[in-house]
């Protein structure tokens, strides 16, 4: 039974890399945490990056994030301007934030 379900912030920029980024480390953590539901707003919304106005984007990533029990954050420290949105968001709604650190290769091993 699925306990709940985590927001994945990460950065994107319309970066494939970080699309397969993503990607890995929610094949990683749906092993790991087989009772969370994990959603990416990179592979929901991603394929309209360069199609959609950039704050409609941001609009459709909060309201997937509302309906999320937690966001988990990776990437770099100094976090897209998207990311730092979702965040903003986040503490406003009281939705907490489990800060998960940079994506490290050694994470698919």
């Amino acid at each position: 039974m699925i306990e709940k379900v985590v927001y994945v912030c990460h950065e994107f920029g319309g970066k494939k890399e970080n699309a397969e980024k993503v990607a890995r480390l929610i094949e990683l953590f749906v092993n790991v945490y087989p009772n969370i539901c994990f959603v990416s707003p990179i592979h929901t919304f991603g394929y309209m990056y360069d199609s959609v106005d950039y704050d409609k984007g941001v609009e459709y990533c909060l309201t997937l994030l509302d309906m999320c029990d937690e966001m988990w954050t990776f990437g770099s420290k100094s976090m897209s301007r998207g990311c730092l949105i979702e965040k903003r968001y986040c503490e406003r709604y009281k939705i907490p934030i489990i800060e998960r650190g940079d994506y490290d290769e050694r994470w698919d091993k």
